[in-house]
């Protein structure tokens, strides 16, 4: 507070040096008269008055706390930007089955060629078929990354990482040298439900779900021939997942006939021949790479920030304060990365500076955003996305700072295309925030303190001479929080000094809340020594004033314009004997 000052010794000196120009010059006045004179009783005398002090004086503006639309608001907007860790790539070994060759013998036909949508029958007069009859199972048991909790589907590469393009080929042998061709009609590939495939077909080759079926002429030379079948795996859906470990025994089985034309044989020419089949998977590469998981994936993430209340006002952060605001806003805005919707936890700390909570008040958020898109919230004291704590009561007692993390990133896939890569280490999730606190209050409490200092120096004239003190004032306050207001005497040292009384506290009222209306007490402070010559130790008045809001009034509005103005006088009401040789 700046006071418009008048000294008190100098106003008494004033007066009585006036009185002392009266006196005739002719008297001697070092004769037989007492220079002691009695000055005060009910003499009042002006000490002046505060400017008009306005919040906007004692409440600067800084990087957190501004003046929006007229109001004090705490308000802090910036951005959070950090890149999942990537999860580590998994190589699947010996993923082709191992097909064993196997024999078959001929026999004179028995039944019609089937006929296959899609399929182009040849047109012949068959003599003799035989059975193709085999199956195998794939082998693969393959550790995943521990962040993998569930898998819906999984995208496999080559180990180059280019698309996995494999070849089944069907090797025949043993056959007579004079037979030109055979035919595979009808013949079906069938793989496991789980792996996800597929060829391009033709009038030779058509898919049917999770089976391949073959027409194709299969041309011999010296008894031998081979047919090849590009088929593109992709990955698989639905696998089973087991302790961490991706695990694929079903089976890969080839049926149908094989047929031999009449008009390429005799009658007797293949009865109770053989025929070697040999099937045969061939991978680009000896090993795959999983590429891709759709699923339940939780990656490491390492993403925080802290937002610095450190320019507060001193009176928001005096020990004792308590702030009950009426809301606080968290507006989160979430770019995601993924194409899969993600949900993420968040924690709001307020913290000390030595790092620990203060309020006992953590806050904890569950936020889900959609895929490949940015997501936007606006959180605030009653939203569902609250699970624990209490928005509000993070700025009960102002913190250092409010740390913001996130402590989980947890991708949920809802179709096969929303799969996260492994090994990519530039998913960056961009995280904009911005909190805002108007200084509205259901409850309020603060606490401010200060010290009026060197007042030996502006008493001196007058502390061994008076012994009672009186500080009339009358506060014009316009801002809407009772004010009491409680001093105690120090010595130069800054000890409390004994022997002085003060009453314990003032009340100065509040004004009433938003409508510029003006609320004026008047105080008295006395100021009394109980012990002789205390008041000469007089050197400092610490100062606590304790603001609380009045009964009944729980919408409290901080305003800039909103000002406290104190009108003082002091008067000696036992008067004071002054030696006109001290003059």
């Amino acid at each position: 507070m700046k006071f418009t000052k008048f000294a008190t010794s100098s106003l008494i000196s004033g007066l009585l040096l006036g009185l002392f120009s009266c006196i005739d010059n002719d008297y001697d006045l070092n004769k037989d008269i007492n220079l002691e004179i009695s000055v005060g009783g009910n003499l009042s005398l002006p000490i002046g008055k505060t400017d008009t002090i306005r919040l906007s004086r004692m409440i600067e503006e800084g990087d957190v706390l501004h003046v929006i639309d007229g109001k004090y608001v705490i308000n802090k907007a910036d951005n959070i930007s950090e890149n999942i860790d990537a999860i580590d790539p998994v190589v699947i070994d010996d993923f082709a089955p191992d097909f064993k060759p196997y024999t078959r013998r001929f026999e004179t036909q028995t039944g019609e060629i089937p006929d296959i949508p899609g399929l182009e029958v040849p047109d012949i007069e068959v003599e003799f078929e035989a059975d193709i009859h085999t199956t195998e199972n794939f082998n693969i048991n393959t550790e995943i990354p521990t962040e993998v909790k569930a898998v819906k589907s999984i995208k496999v590469t080559d180990n180059n990482g280019q698309t996995l393009h494999t070849t089944l080929d069907i090797t025949i042998s043993g056959m007579p040298v004079f037979l030109p061709r055979l035919y595979l009609v009808g013949v079906e590939l069938k793989f496991p439900q789980v792996l996800d495939f597929d060829i391009e077909a033709s009038n030779e080759i058509v898919r049917d779900g999770s089976s391949i079926f073959i027409s194709k002429t299969v041309e011999l030379s010296q008894g031998s021939g081979k047919i090849s079948i590009p088929i593109t795996v992709y990955g698989f859906s639905n696998p089973i997942v087991e302790n961490g470990t991706l695990i694929l025994t079903d089976e890969i089985a080839i049926n149908g006939k094989i047929y031999a034309d009449k008009q390429t044989v005799g009658a007797d020419d293949l009865e109770n021949t053989t025929i070697n089949i040999q099937p045969n998977l061939t991978l680009p590469t000896p090993q795959i790479r999983v590429d891709k998981v759709a699923g339940t994936i939780v990656p490491n993430v390492d993403i925080n920030t802290s937002v610095s209340l450190s320019d507060l006002p001193d009176f928001l952060k005096e020990e004792g304060t308590a702030l009950e605001v009426k809301d606080l806003s968290l507006g989160l805005s979430v770019q995601n990365p993924i194409e899969a919707p993600i949900s993420t936890k968040f924690r709001i700390s307020p913290l000390n500076e030595n790092g620990d909570v203060v309020n006992d008040n953590v806050v904890s958020l569950a936020l889900k955003i959609a895929g490949g898109q940015k997501s936007d919230f606006t959180i605030t004291k009653n939203s569902p996305e609250i699970t624990s704590g209490s928005l509000t009561a993070l700025l009960h007692t102002i913190p250092d700072k409010i740390d913001i993390e996130v402590t989980e990133v947890e991708v949920e896939s809802e179709n096969d295309d929303q799969a996260i890569s492994l090994g990519k280490n530039d998913y960056n999730i961009n995280i904009d925030y911005n909190i805002n606190v108007p200084l509205e209050f259901e409850n309020l409490r603060i606490f401010y303190n200060d010290t009026i200092e060197d007042l030996s120096s502006d008493l001196a004239d007058i502390t061994d001479k008076v012994k009672h003190l009186e500080i009339s004032a009358v506060v014009d306050n316009a801002i809407p929080v009772e004010l009491t207001l409680s001093v105690e005497p120090r010595n130069e040292a800054g000890e409390i000094i004994s022997g002085i009384t003060l009453p314990e506290s003032v009340k100065i009222e509040a004004a009433p809340n938003g409508n510029g209306t003006i609320r004026s007490t008047a105080v008295k402070i006395t100021i009394k020594e109980e012990r002789d010559k205390a008041l000469q130790e007089l050197d400092k008045l610490s100062i606590k004033i304790e603001g609380v809001n009045s009964d009944g009034n729980n919408d409290v509005t901080l305003r800039p314009d909103q000002f406290i103005v104190v009108h003082m006088s002091a008067k000696l009401p036992d008067g004071a004997q002054m030696d006109l040789d001290d003059l």
